[in-house]
């Protein structure tokens, strides 16, 4: 059985795990994370909606082997889900990531805000999200972290760091 509680809009819930393997709950899982898109694209959510329908066309696009031409590998479906996952688990205060297929057959995130102000972490669907950043001059950020449904807080540190004071909430 799945439950979700919602306490609050800015928390909105993001870990629906579910150890169910019947086709009723694998429908269920669908539905829920379909109705999460939905959600997001409603005007208090609207922010995330473009995001996630630019993951999806990215995911339409790289799904298959050779997709950029040069030979590179698929994104597996695996991988397009842990995006969602990642972008969902965002704090509605960071701003939204551009979307960024990697040959390698990962999906990329990237927040860029001009010379020595980038951050670009990536998912590859084994809950490992990796990252590489610049944080100012002559400050470097690069790792990796387990991706348990939650932003790891170095990540949204790092991420805040970077954005314009604006941007951060």
């Amino acid at each position: 059985m799945t439950a979700v509680a919602i306490h609050d809009r800015f928390t909105f819930p993001v870990h629906a795990y579910s150890t169910g393997s019947s086709e009723a709950s694998l429908k269920l899982q669908k539905l829920y994370e379909d109705s999460l898109i939905r959600l997001r694209k409603s005007v208090t959510w609207g922010y995330l909606g473009d995001t996630l329908d630019e993951l999806r066309e990215t995911y339409q696009e790289c799904y298959e082997d050779n997709w950029d031409g040069y030979g590179a590998l698929p994104v597996s479906q695996a991988t397009y889900d842990e995006a969602v996952r990642f972008l969902n688990a965002l704090p509605s205060w960071l701003p939204v990531p551009g979307i960024v297929p990697e040959p390698s057959g990962d999906i990329g995130f990237e927040w860029n805000y001009g010379k020595n102000r980038v951050l670009a972490a990536s998912v590859n669907g084994t809950n490992r999200i990796t990252y590489a950043g610049l944080l100012g001059t002559g400050n470097k950020a690069h790792g990796t972290e387990v991706f348990d449904g939650s932003i790891p807080q170095a990540l949204i540190d790092h991420i805040s760091r970077i954005c314009p004071k604006s941007a951060a909430g």
